[in-house]
């Protein structure tokens, strides 16, 4: 296991945020990687890993923050080498990414992810607590908020706007609809539907705002004090 460390703001602004979308009874289907570089350039890629939605990356291979393109869960090592090689951080919302990442990359890479993906929620609370403490948030009857501490709630506390269209609750019906019919449509993106083609565009636009809120909210706990993950 890693050793304990402070979050500084150095570390929260040059950190690696990581964010799953899928559905869910299946592995995830694609996952969002947002870094800047330490001159402030931005990098965001989304790596699509189930293979039957590879053909978007063809028909669809970016949008406006980033490329869109297939991977392996093999390929994901490449994230182990630049977050060990660069001295970042990886984080992301819960110990979902670090479970399905221990489960599904095999081998000693598998476990360095299981031990090293850094979990924001204990440091949002903590913050929260400090910063927030007349706040309650109370649990939800929605049940694509993880508990009480969903990511949309810390968002809207930093004042991190989303769209309408891009908020939570909707990714898993878009990817799946998308799914659907390139099955129906022999795999071929460029056959599917305005509105299919929509829900995918749609469904990148969230997970982009949820890396990109992630690491407007862990710089915000940050600046209010170092907390010890």
């Amino acid at each position: 296991m890693h050793k304990k460390k402070l979050l500084t703001l150095h570390e929260a602004r040059r950190a690696i945020y990581i964010d799953f979308e899928g559905t869910a009874v299946d592995p995830p289907s694609l996952l969002g990687v947002l870094w800047f570089s330490d001159s402030g350039e931005r990098f965001f890629k989304q790596l699509i890993l189930e293979e039957v939605l590879w053909p978007t990356t063809i028909g669809k291979p970016s949008t406006e923050f980033g490329p869109c393109t297939k991977e392996t869960w093999e390929g994901l090592e490449g994230l182990r080498r630049l977050s060990q090689e660069e001295n970042r951080l990886i984080i992301a919302w819960s110990t979902h990414e670090s479970s399905e990442l221990a489960q599904r990359v095999d081998g000693l890479v598998g476990e360095w992810f299981s031990e090293n993906v850094v979990n924001a929620i204990p440091i949002a609370k903590f913050w929260k607590k400090k910063a927030f403490p007349e706040v309650v948030f109370k649990k939800s009857t929605e049940r694509w908020k993880m508990g009480k501490n969903s990511l949309d709630r810390f968002m809207d506390l930093v004042g991190y706007l989303v769209p309408k269209s891009f908020g939570p609750g909707n990714s898993a019906s878009r990817i799946r609809a998308v799914r659907e019919m390139l099955l129906k449509r022999g795999g071929n993106y460029s056959l599917l539907t305005p509105t299919v083609k929509g829900k995918w565009t749609k469904a990148l636009l969230h997970n982009w705002h949820d890396c990109n809120g992630m690491r407007e909210v862990m710089i915000r706990c940050a600046e209010k004090g170092e907390y010890d993950v």
